[in-house]
């Protein structure tokens, strides 16, 4: 078989790569941070629940009975706690470099009753 169907689906792939890309760079070059809670709630609210989900399915963890009403509580305790630009600099921080919460975010999830059960 010749080497050059292969090559041309490798040329296809970068370019098709490549293309995602800019057009994906282009789509956030116009997004704006958010200034205030409010332009976070939607965000965190469908990423905390899709990682209380998904931490359901790992053997030995905590499983979140209702998902939903445990972000918004957690999301409203760091609201009601947690100053905007910290919350902000902290989000940076882990998306940059993972880690554990800092104490002051932990303890906004410790705040509210997850109506838990152990799997495990």
């Amino acid at each position: 078989m010749s080497a050059i169907p292969t090559r041309r689906r490798a040329f296809r792939a970068v370019v098709a790569g490549a293309l995602s890309l800019v057009l994906l760079a282009g789509c956030t070059s116009t997004q704006r941070d958010a200034s205030d809670y409010d332009g976070t709630e939607d965000n965190f609210l469908e990423g905390c629940e899709a990682q209380a989900k998904a931490d359901a399915d790992v053997e030995g963890a905590t499983v979140i009975e209702s998902p939903k009403a445990w972000c918004a509580c957690v999301f409203d305790a760091i609201k009601a706690d947690v100053d905007f630009d910290r919350f902000k600099e902290v989000n940076s921080e882990l998306r940059d470099a993972g880690g554990p919460l800092p104490d002051d975010i932990q303890k906004a999830y410790d705040s509210c009753d997850p109506g838990v059960t152990s799997d495990g």
